[in-house]
């Protein structure tokens, strides 16, 4: 009766606790990148007052009403990703090539000859908005501190006695119980100071043990809009547009964090009667994540031209509501020397452990967006133009019917900070077939900065992902080139995005561990060919 009491209390909290929905886990569906039409790239996106380019469908719904004429646009990019993680034990570094669609979408116009109305237009584009292709790998020599005395406190704090944490009893404790306790003592990482005791221990002692670590992340997949757009024209002075988005997500995580430890305590989770032994060990968490989900929202947007050479634009983006699924699965492989010449009893010095395929569904709502712009046309040669868009990053939010997200979306309120994105593009015209451009886009970080610093530590819930990285602030820099002759143009750009990011090992990481930052640096070239009818 105990037995099932215990379960039944800790059933609300298993399934958060094992998918992990947290603020850090909701950045990568907020992320954004400078990516769109070449000629949108080259100027930073600074593009919310001018208009007149398919990107515009998804950052300032009126741009799309500056259109004359019909246009079919096709753009591609090509990604050169470095990053270097520096740790206080060593250097890592990986390179990776990859190919995006960025864009593509077709703007049709619809021309009066009476009326205040001049033109009613029609767009639809695909958008490739972010890519989270990325690969690290992060080293630590001579740790004082061990995941396994996080796995031990999370047991603990179970309130469970060995036999609930026990795969081999008689029900599936990965039913019932957040997955990394389980793993960790059906693995023997942690055990009861006691046969029946509800503490548990680690096989890490502060006073002898010692080791090295490492984590080596892979993740994949990006977010991908379809924008379905109408906006108009009234007498070229003010321009007016409504998009409804269509969003998907397809994000996916390998991680494997391991521990190559000397003299650490080895129990038989077994055989709890017998002595504590001190050996040599390596262990692996490895753990698989895919997230999906698709969502809907609503961009609006005016554009007012007062004169002739100034434009002053303003839009908002309301949050995407998104129904998302988790599918994850963790292991753990731990190999120990043999203590005394001997094999723990019916154990043998290689163990492992894999939880089931677990999938949950839940939602989220993420920021509203507000974008306001200004840009100045001199002459028929150049234009400068100079975004700032708020995002209110403390105002995304979880929710499910089945659980209570009330103390995660306080966390995320009080964690993260308001995103300020300034955006500042020019362009030139050297000819009337020629123009050259440049731009420069600075994005603040999502979380404040004593999570940066690593002086606070933000809510980590229980999963058995235990790593977590904090994004830094991110700056681009780009130019470009475009031509144009009759109804055809071809535009290439050149981005370069840089961004520092703090790597934990898993909450409470110390000596050996921090701090460990991630340099990354991706170089982007895009091509856009587009013809006007």
């Amino acid at each position: 009766m105990k037995k099932l009491f215990i379960i039944s209390a800790l059933t609300f909290v298993t399934a958060i606790s094992v998918c992990g929905q947290g603020v850090l886990d909701a950045l990568p569906a907020i992320s954004s990148q400078t990516k769109g039409t070449a000629r949108y790239s080259a100027m930073a996106g600074a593009f919310g007052a001018l208009g007149g380019d398919l990107t515009s469908i998804k950052q300032n719904p009126a741009g799309i009403g500056v259109y004359r004429f019909s246009e079919l646009s096709v753009t591609a990019g090509f990604n050169f990703t470095d990053n270097t993680v520096s740790s206080p034990s060593r250097s890592n570094s990986n390179n990776e090539f990859y190919f995006t669609g960025d864009n593509m979408g077709v703007v049709g116009v619809i021309n009066f000859r009476e009326g205040s109305l001049r033109n009613l237009n029609f767009g639809f584009a695909y958008n490739n908005i972010a890519s989270y292709n990325n690969t690290y790998r992060a080293d630590w020599n001579n740790i004082s501190s061990s995941l396994t005395q996080l796995i031990a406190s999370q047991a603990s704090g179970l309130g469970c006695t060995p036999d609930i944490l026990d795969e081999s009893g008689s029900s599936n404790p990965y039913n019932d119980l957040p997955w990394l306790p389980v793993l960790g003592y059906n693995t023997n990482l942690i055990y009861p100071i006691n046969a029946g005791s509800t503490n548990y221990v680690g096989i890490f002692d502060y006073q002898q043990s010692r080791g090295d670590a490492y984590l080596i992340n892979y993740t994949s997949g990006g977010i991908d809009e379809y924008d379905f757009n109408i906006s108009g024209n009234v007498s070229d002075v003010l321009y007016w547009g409504l998009t409804l988005n269509v969003t998907n997500i397809d994000y996916h995580q390998e991680s494997y964090y391991g521990e190559e430890l000397q003299n650490v305590n080895v129990k038989d989770n077994r055989n709890l009667n017998g002595r504590t032994s001190t050996t040599n060990g390596h262990f692996e968490l490895q753990n698989y994540l895919r997230t999906d989900g698709y969502g809907t929202g609503v961009k609006i947007g005016l554009i007012y031209r007062p004169i002739s050479f100034l434009r002053l634009g303003i839009a908002y983006h309301s949050p995407t509501y998104y129904t998302m699924t988790d599918t994850y699965s963790a292991s753990v492989d731990y190999k120990f020397d043999k203590v005394d010449g001997r094999t723990l009893s019916g154990n043998g010095n290689d163990l492992r452990n894999k939880t089931d395929l677990g999938n949950f569904s839940y939602k989220f709502s993420s920021p509203w967006h507000l974008l306001g712009s200004i840009a100045t046309v001199i002459g028929k040669s150049a234009i400068v133009s100079i975004d700032y868009e708020l995002t209110a990053a403390p105002d995304m939010q979880y929710s499910s019917p089945y659980i209570d997200y009330h103390y995660t979306n306080q966390c995320i309120n009080n964690q993260s900070t308001p995103i300020h994105n300034v955006r500042i593009g020019a362009e030139y015209r050297i000819t009337p077939l020629w123009s050259i451009r440049a731009g420069y886009a600075f994005e603040s970080s999502p979380m404040k900065n004593e999570y940066f610093d690593g002086v606070e530590t933000p809510q980590i819930v229980e999963g058995t992902i235990a790593h977590y990285q904090v994004p830094g602030d991110v700056h681009n820099i780009s130019c470009g080139v475009g031509f144009r002759i009759n109804n055809i143009n071809v535009d290439a750009a050149y981005v370069y995005r840089m961004q520092d990011s703090r790597i934990f090992a898993f909450e409470g990481a110390t000596v050996g561990f921090n701090p460990t930052i991630m340099n990354l640096h991706n170089n982007s070239i895009k091509l856009t060919l587009g013809y006007r009818f």
